[in-house]
């Protein structure tokens, strides 16, 4: 089997570049049941704010502040989002100020991201400029590298083809 993906536009899948500790109020909105829906054949001209969690199947043309955004595989939002926590089907232009974003096989985001927790699978799709967030970013015990061994002095040979 062949994969024909445009490999130099995605990420590499189900890699977190930001962690840090699960809350419990994230934990609860996860298992929240979406208190809005804007259907498919839906277009909404103007800037929404709203509380809870919505899924967007339809078309968003402004901004979008919230707690907990879906934006489905048919979904598309052109404006700025500002929202705890987003997953991304479907496709976004514009700014993304978010604490967690999921971007997910077959999302695209086009515009400028602040998070502090990112994760992308295999098939997302994020054009323009990643900035993590400082708040809330942890160091998590064994994630980090070791420092790397100090340059050592160069060898009689190299120092040779350096005074050439």
């Amino acid at each position: 089997m062949v994969n024909h993906s445009n490999s130099t536009s995605t990420l590499l899948g189900n890699m977190s570049i930001f962690k840090k500790k699960e809350n419990t109020e994230t934990l609860a909105a996860d298992n929240s049941a979406i208190s809005s829906i804007i259907g498919k054949g839906m277009t909404i001209i103007g800037d929404i704010s709203f509380e809870g969690k919505i899924r967007v199947d339809g078309n968003i043309e402004g901004n979008v502040v919230g707690e907990y955004l879906i934006v489905s595989d048919t979904g598309n939002i052109a404006g700025d989002i500002e929202s705890s926590v987003v997953v991304c089907h479907g496709q976004v232009d514009g700014n993304m100020k978010v604490k967690k974003l999921h971007l997910k096989k077959g999302g695209i985001l086009n515009g400028r991201l602040e998070t502090t927790d990112l994760s992308v699978e295999s098939g997302g799709i994020l054009n323009g400029e990643i900035r993590a967030s400082q708040q809330g970013l942890q160091l998590i015990q064994g994630s980090s590298t070791p420092p790397l061994p100090a340059p050592k002095e160069a060898t009689p040979k190299v120092k040779s083809l350096l005074d050439k």
